[in-house]
């Protein structure tokens, strides 16, 4: 099998075994001896050696921290530079040397854009100089000999600094294209490698020079074995260290065969002591750990026991460094297995499976672990041995038959994923309760289960005719993302966890933005490693994250992370600081003022607007940003923000204004565009109006500065109250006068000076018209004055004696006589009845039509 994939997947283990074990993934090999170090430093060998980081950019305009480029060191550039062309025409050196060009290559085109920000200062100070002599004379004009000699000058000295910088730039652009065409070279041949086609593994031949290559090695291994014994003059040795050696393979023996159990044994206690709480899944999941730390450990005392015994040679011993690799493998990729597919029914995991199906996705892992260490065995093989032309492929050829298996096993158990038996959605999924956030993710998971499947079908066919990159790429890449994924899963879940433990019972940490950023960021630490599993270089991540770093430049200004951090810092501090000045403000401050509420409100509001401005001016100036040269695209912008935005700006523009002139302030009664409520907050686009229902009504802010708007309370909190009374005809009215100016002024609310006013208004339908006309001192409390008012009018007239009338009507009949049981009569003339009782009769009009006895009119219905 070629080794590209297998090397990757070595990498992606590695990386769970370092993780676990607390040590770095990019550090190259360990020294030592026969130690723990050198065995785990054995199991990063192929790992590409970790160099000094280049130092990183400068910003435009600031001194670089690297020291400036002699000729000297020029001379060497150019050694580099024309040994990489030379390579790169002969296309003839391996990936490892073309990968080592690339590194060195990367670190000088770091110290040339550092370069380019040398002397930063001084060009810009020279070049300000120059600008304040102004403009050179233009042909056939003569400036003074003084300024022409000054100018001069200083074009001599910006000339002296800007050199290095041009050549610095011409060095950069150069090593920028070397880069890139060793990119592509070595892209080239993966992809050659990809798809080359080598004999397929089940022809006789190819299984005959397997069987051949198989035998070599045995008796490679023998021979090495037995010329590898002690001789008399190491027995002593041998003897001296053959207690240690004992207790070390005993004791790796017990971690190897129980560790795991006892760990196991571990996580079920503390889960009983716990009932399965919060607190007890978080102290499992962390215990869970042991079941892969305790066997590691035993696997390199193993290692370091059979090496120390001096009984293995060069090639047995290069096995031997492969074990720990191998058991990483095989116990990560179990307990992952546990983790997803757990035993407890109560174990935090996203998938929703049957006990049954978390049985068989529990032996998958476990099988696929043992398959992993399996390749990285075949991978050690053959880079020990020299093998025979397709005697990689038979020995691969299983590995990747069974994975695939493994992956088609997953793959059902991922689709099986929270549905019913005859695979539809579970009522689960379709109820309303569930969330589209998880239902996206549950069909996530299914379409992925469905995408492996495929890639499970495809890889043993590819390994039939021949195509074994492709096959293994096609059955070991998911598998890995895969476990990746659970990884993260299953940091995730941990950390929920200890956030629970965290903030307690005081509200949940699933809500709200945390938790989506913490899953944000381990999804985004994952990303490098899914590459890598799907092909990227090491050297790929490389110059993105050097990409990343560096920045964009915009003009003359770069923007990088760097300067976004300390923009970020810098704004930070400045709200904070105006957070803190606004509640000195208002606690203790404005209380003692004489400043109304609203007016303290509106000032804490200007006061946050002016501290976000001023934190923008103090970001942008700590950040070093120069937007002098933004200044075309500030005014496109403005001319855009003019048209496109109008109603924006002007809601803008209007908020200030009411907080600046205080029309309307928070707290006042208002009534506009027929709302009416009180202002509880006026933004920078809209005032939030509360009606009486409770309710609230965002209005523009335009609206409130152009249109008509009544503020009952701005300013003054008294205002007038008119109630209108009746009373019946015939009451002596000055009597009522009298009533009614006695109740106004005992009220506590109406005001005195000036005195209420009883008005006479006339004489109505049914009722001799008062009003009462009142200045209250709060006009807030209006509807309960009027009310009690009402109750106190009606109590003192009831004890008067003066009536409140009601409507009356006249009641007009066109045919009496039917309604007395006499015959109709004839025309007659029109005549006033005789009042009845219980009410008016008024001028009976009989109709001159005669009508059927017993017939009435319309107007007697009513």
């Amino acid at each position: 099998m070629p080794g590209n994939l297998l090397s990757k997947m070595r990498s992606a283990f590695t990386t769970f075994a370092v993780l676990l074990m607390a040590a770095m993934l990019w550090n190259g090999g360990l020294p030592g001896g026969a130690d723990p170090a050198r065995l785990i430093g054995a199991a990063l060998a192929q790992q590409p050696s970790s160099q000094a980081q280049p130092a990183q950019p400068a910003r435009p305009g600031q001194q670089a921290s690297t020291p400036a480029l002699t000729d000297a060191d020029y001379a060497e550039w150019e050694k580099l530079a024309s040994r990489t062309e030379k390579a790169l025409e002969d296309n003839k050196a391996t990936d490892m040397a073309f990968e080592s060009l690339r590194r060195e290559l990367s670190g000088w085109r770091t110290r040339f854009l550092n370069a380019q920000a040398s002397n930063g200062d001084q060009i810009k100070m020279l070049q300000t100089q120059i600008d304040t002599l102004g403009p050179p004379p233009a042909e056939g004009q003569v400036e003074s000999e003084e300024i022409a000699t000054r100018r001069k000058e200083l074009q001599e000295q910006l000339g002296a600094r800007q050199a290095p910088v041009r050549k610095a730039e011409e060095a950069y652009a150069r090593a920028e294209g070397l880069i890139s065409r060793i990119d592509a070279l070595i892209r080239a041949r993966q992809k050659d490698k990809f798809l080359q086609r080598g004999p397929s593994p089940v022809m006789p031949a190819t299984l005959d020079v397997a069987l051949q290559d198989s035998h070599s090695i045995l008796r490679t291994l023998i021979k090495e074995a037995g010329s590898a014994a002690p001789v008399k003059g190491d027995e002593a040795e041998l003897r001296k260290n053959l207690p240690e050696m004992v207790v070390l393979l005993g004791l790796a023996l017990l971690l190897l065969l129980r560790g795991r159990t006892w760990f196991k044994w571990l996580v079920d206690w503390v889960m009983r002591q716990g009932s399965g709480d919060n607190r007890s899944l978080v102290a499992a999941m962390i215990v869970s750990l042991g079941q892969i730390i305790v066997p590691m450990i035993g696997l390199v005392l193993l290692v370091t026991a059979l090496i120390t015994s001096t009984m293995f040679g060069s090639h047995g011993e290069g096995l031997l460094y492969a074990l720990p690799a191998m058991g990483a493998a095989f116990f990560a990729t179990r307990w992952l297995g546990a983790q997803i597919f757990p035993r407890h029914d109560n174990w935090p995991t996203p998938l929703v499976l049957s006990s049954r199906e978390r049985l068989r996705g529990r032996f998958y892992a476990s099988s696929l672990g043992f398959l992993f260490a399996a390749a990285i065995l075949v991978q050690s093989i053959a880079e020990q041995f020299t093998l025979q032309v397709g005697t990689e492929n038979v020995f691969v050829f299983p590995v990747i038959v069974l994975s695939a298996l493994g992956l088609a096993g997953l793959a059902r158990l991922l689709m099986a994923h929270n549905t019913t038996e005859d695979g539809r959605p579970s009522a689960k999924l379709l109820s309303d309760d569930v969330t589209d956030e998880r239902s996206l993710f549950d069909r996530a998971i299914q379409l992925t289960g469905r995408v492996c499947l495929v890639f499970a079908a495809l890889a043993p066919v590819a390994g039939l005719l021949g195509y074994m990159q492709a096959a293994a790429f096609m059955a070991l890449s998911p598998t890995l993302t895969l476990a990746i994924f659970a990884l993260v899963s299953f940091l995730q879940r941990l950390m929920m966890g200890i956030l629970r433990l965290i903030f307690g019972s005081r509200r949940d940490p699933n809500e709200g933005l945390l938790p989506v950023l913490i899953d944000s960021l381990f999804m985004l630490a994952s990303l490098p490693f899914i590459a890598l599993v799907w092909g990227a270089r090491r050297a790929d991540l490389e110059e993105l994250w050097n990409s990343i770093m560096a920045g964009v430049l915009i003009g003359d200004m770069r923007i990088s992370p760097a300067v976004l951090f300390s923009l970020g810092i810098a704004f930070g501090i400045g709200m904070l600081i105006t957070r803190v000045v606004q509640t000195a403000m208002r606690v203790s401050i404005l209380p003692r003022t004489r400043i109304d509420i609203g007016g303290q409100k509106a000032m804490i509001s200007g006061l946050g607007y002016v501290g976000v401005f001023l934190s923008i001016v103090a970001a942008v100036s700590v950040a070093g940003l120069d937007l002098s040269n933004l200044a075309i695209v500030a005014g496109a912008l403005s001319v855009g923000v003019g048209f496109g935005l109008q109603n924006v700006v002007s809601n803008f523009v209007s908020g200030l204004i009411l907080l600046i002139e205080q029309p309307v302030a928070e707290g006042d009664w208002v009534e506009a565009g027929g709302v009416m409520g009180t202002v509880r907050k006026i933004s920078v686009r809209a005032t939030t109006i509360e009606t009486f229902d409770r309710n609230s009504v965002i209005v523009p802010n335009s609206d409130l500065v152009s249109n008509q708007v009544t503020n009952w309370t701005r300013g003054n909190l008294a205002g007038r109250l008119i109630l209108p009374i009746g009373v019946a005809y015939g009451s002596d009215t000055r009597k009522v006068s009298a009533i009614l100016q006695e109740i106004a002024e005992a009220h506590p609310l109406v005001i005195v000076n000036p005195p209420p006013m009883i008005a006479f208004q006339g004489f109505g339908a049914s009722s001799l018209d008062f009003e009462m006309r009142v200045i209250l001192r709060d006009i807030n409390f209006g509807l309960a004055t009027r009310t009690e008012l009402n109750h106190q009018i009606a109590e003192r007239f009831a004890a008067e004696g003066v009536e409140i009338p009601f409507p009356q009507q006249d009641l007009w009949l066109r045919n009496p006589e039917v309604l007395r049981g006499a015959p109709p009569a004839g025309p007659a003339v029109p005549a006033v009845s005789e009042p009845e009782p219980g009410g008016l009769i008024g001028p009976v009009r009989p109709d001159p039509v005669p009508e059927l006895p017993g017939e009435t009119s319309e107007e007697e219905d009513r």
